[in-house]
């Protein structure tokens, strides 16, 4: 996943924080059992870029920090959004 999730403190003061991963990130597609001649596949992803599973992981991150009432701080150099064939 090509973004950063986590707390931190500031000040004193906890925080959640969104970050980009500016790597490049082996993702892992497991084989379709349903097909025979399914195999796993390893697919990179660039850094910087936000694909749907980093959005996933970044909705599920914002809400909770809303739920645990924390202030946010996203660091947002992301070159754009794929959202490939999946969408």
């Amino acid at each position: 996943r090509t973004v950063v999730t986590g707390r931190a403190k500031l000040g004193g003061i906890p925080v959640g924080v969104v970050a980009v991963e500016t790597q490049t990130v082996m993702q892992m597609i497991p084989a379709d059992p349903g097909q025979l001649d399914s195999h796993e596949r390893v697919v990179p992803q660039a850094g910087q870029v936000w694909f749907p599973d980093s959005a996933a992981k970044t909705a599920q991150a914002l809400m909770d920090f809303n739920r645990e009432g924390l202030p946010l701080f996203i660091l947002a150099n992301w070159r754009g959004f794929s959202g490939g064939q999946r969408d």
